[in-house]
């Protein structure tokens, strides 16, 4: 059994894995074409997720979760690359939207029968099954339309180019840097809040199903308002109310209340991505998506992967209740950049 620091560092190596994939796997889709890029993500996460399962070796375990991390990088890239190309800058939202839908509905899903089959059958059986899954989405992948490559994959594009010579990419990235280390801040301590209200580890995942299936439900509206009043409004308002919901969560006093309070962080978290997508969009303007998305998400989750460690720095000093007021209004300061963007 390996112990909860060790874990801790493995995740690490993912969510850092995850992290540094993005601008390479954005470039490259932008240079071979989407459907590739799924493709290899897909068999990155498949082969990965058997070492998990014939291994309990830390330093295996850590090749595993550096290999799973750039494979799912890679995945998501390209798949939103693909959704806002057959979307286009129009109905980028409501495109996007759908797809994130799907997913969220798959972790849900994913997330029980996971649990069950575990339950059932072991963790090994579990992450064969799970290997499995990734190599049968190849097939629907490959079949699917109106995939893009480019000889020139905007090779001139970088983080640096973006950030300098784009406003709008630069007060994009300043506002989501800000809303992420909030938001990264606080995450952690939404179970140890349930917890110290009573609830068992059933009810706090019955309290993140019902965020995450608010947010399926609630995406694609999002996505529909969006690209009707465009992606700059939505984002500024999720930000602002998402101070409102992550202290409305923080101040809920029973089971009940912090039910309600989960549904409504859902519905606030699903304006978020088609937002953010369809202002991507408009700057990308037919060039280099991929790569465009990959720099933006790779700003936002490398400033942010400190957040956890800096709330669990001050709990010692401030409880639960001052951590999400820290990172509430963290996030709050990204609005003064979201408003600078134009257009």
């Amino acid at each position: 059994m390996l112990g909860g620091e060790v874990l801790g560092v493995i995740m690490s190596l993912y969510n850092l894995s995850y992290a540094i994939s993005l601008l390479p796997a954005g470039r490259l889709s932008d240079r071979f074409g989407r459907r590739r890029l799924m493709v290899f993500g897909l068999i990155l996460m498949g082969f990965s997720t058997i070492i998990m399962a014939y291994t309990r070796d830390p330093i295996m375990l850590s090749i595993a979760c550096l290999i799973s991390g750039a494979g799912y990088g890679s995945f998501i890239i390209s798949v939103t690359a693909y959704t806002i190309e057959k979307g286009g800058v129009k109905r980028t939202g409501v495109v996007y939207g759908t797809a994130l839908s799907g997913g969220l509905l798959g972790d849900v899903i994913g997330s029980f029968v996971g649990g069950w089959v575990k339950q059932m059958f072991g963790s090994r059986k579990l992450f064969l099954l799970s290997s499995m899954t990734a190599f049968l989405a190849i097939i629907p992948t490959i079949l699917l339309e109106g995939d893009r490559s480019s000889t020139d994959s905007s090779s001139s594009l970088s983080v640096k180019s973006l950030l300098m010579s784009n406003e709008g990419f630069r007060f994009l990235s300043i506002g989501l840097i800000f809303h992420a280390i909030g938001f990264n801040m606080l995450f952690p301590f939404i179970s140890i809040h349930a917890s110290d209200l009573g609830l068992s580890d059933y009810g706090i995942g019955a309290v993140n199903s019902a965020w995450t299936l608010s947010m399926v439900f609630t995406t694609v509206p999002w996505g529909l308002l969006t690209d009707k009043i465009g992606g700059k409004l939505i984002l500024t308002w999720h930000l602002i109310t998402s101070f409102a919901s992550w202290m409305f969560y923080a101040y809920s006093w029973n089971p009940m209340i912090i039910m309600v309070s989960a549904i409504l962080m859902g519905i606030v978290s699903a304006m978020d991505m088609p937002a953010r997508r369809k202002i991507l969009a408009r700057i990308a303007d037919g060039r280099g998506i991929g790569t465009i998305i990959g720099s933006l998400d790779l700003i936002t989750n490398t400033t942010s992967i400190p957040g956890p460690m800096v709330g669990g720095f001050l709990y010692d000093y401030v409880g639960v209740l001052g951590i999400f007021w820290i990172g509430s209004l963290i996030n709050l300061v990204g609005v003064l950049f979201l408003l600078k963007i134009r257009g």
